[in-house]
């Protein structure tokens, strides 16, 4: 290695420095994730559904899963309905009967849960210390990041409106096997009218992937929000890592992920319509916390001053989750 030259009539680097001041970036925190089934009801026409009283009632007409019914003999077809009677290439002077909508009598209730936290500033260091980037607009963002993940997380897993647990027994695919064409092919057939996503953990859709290669098939891809998406029978596959990796009962951690023997861990995949119009699934927020474009759906409220000129800040966002109709999606469990 050659000696370090030096030049004694030459300014060093070091003593350069002294004077220089380096580009800083805001800090950047790796736990954020892209959140796209987030994205995607946000921007669903009635996606997400304002709520006040802190409740939201789903009712639904008094119609449990009924198979169509084909009678034959030239007798016309009929569809299962219970109090609803239709007419149809009926003579004159036919009797019409009647109809009238049986409500379930328990209609399905989400309460808004609340998400919160308390972001504590001292006054000096947003004074002084604020020079290239605001130190109290930095804590407030990577909080609120932590919140949207928590969100997404509810969004799939709360234990009473998380979507895995209000799937209807009838569209539940248990010990479905490896995440392979046919499971989800299997899902459309049970959430056949108008399914638009399906959602999966990252390692699922690698497993995904490498079942079609088996099969000498290719995925279709199609580009949103500026990235590329897996499609399967052209519905895209958005990946989230809120669907969790479990091996015997225990949810995976990242780190462990890559550890995990093969066909050990298990996890859902998710088959959904999107939006009130649909009859699809709905996320629900409280009345007059729209937030702003930089925080969205979050209240930021200054608290006060302690003796020691700590400021505190007050950060508030309601949560839910509801299915409008039993057939709006399915969930298959399979194995990684």
């Amino acid at each position: 290695m050659p000696a370090e030259v030096t030049t004694p009539d030459l300014l060093r680097a070091d003593n350069a420095k002294v004077i220089s001041n380096p580009t800083k970036t805001r800090p950047f925190w790796g736990g954020r994730s892209p959140k796209w089934i987030c994205r995607v009801i946000q921007g669903t026409e009635g996606g997400c559904l304002p709520v006040t009283g802190g409740r939201y009632q789903v009712n639904q007409v008094n119609q449990p899963f009924l198979p169509i019914q084909a009678q034959h003999g030239g007798t016309p077809l009929n569809l299962p309905a219970k109090n609803l009677q239709v007419h149809h290439s009926h003579q004159e002077g036919t009797e019409v009967q009647h109809s009238f909508v049986d409500y379930a009598i328990e209609p399905r209730v989400v309460e808004l849960q609340t998400i919160q936290s308390v972001v504590k500033v001292h006054r000096r260091i947003a004074d002084l210390f604020s020079d290239q980037h605001d130190q109290l607009e930095l804590q407030l963002g990577i909080v609120a990041d932590y919140m949207y993940e928590t969100k997404e997380n509810l969004l799939f897993n709360h234990p009473d409106y998380g979507l895995v647990n209000n799937v209807a027994p009838k569209l539940q695919l248990g010990d479905a096997g490896p995440p392979t064409p046919d499971v989800l092919d299997d899902m459309l057939s049970r959430v056949w009218k108008m399914p638009e996503y399906f959602v999966m953990h990252p390692e699922v859709l690698d497993a995904f992937h490498r079942e079609l290669s088996a099969r000498g098939l290719v995925a279709e891809t199609v580009q949103m929000f500026g990235s590329m998406f897996t499609c399967w029978r052209g519905l895209p596959i958005l990946p989230t890592n809120k669907l969790h990796l479990v091996v015997d009962g225990v949810d995976l951690e990242d780190p462990q992920i890559g550890d995990r023997k093969a066909g050990k861990a298990m996890s859902t995949i998710l088959l959904v319509r999107i939006g009130e119009p649909k009859q699809g699934i709905v996320s629900l927020y409280a009345a007059g916390t729209e937030g702003t474009d930089r925080l969205p759906f979050i209240d930021v409220e200054f608290m006060s001053y302690d003796s020691a000129a700590v400021a505190s800040y007050l950060m508030t966002m309601y949560a839910g989750m509801a299915a409008l109709t039993p057939g709006c999606m399915a969930s298959a469990a399979v194995t990684v």
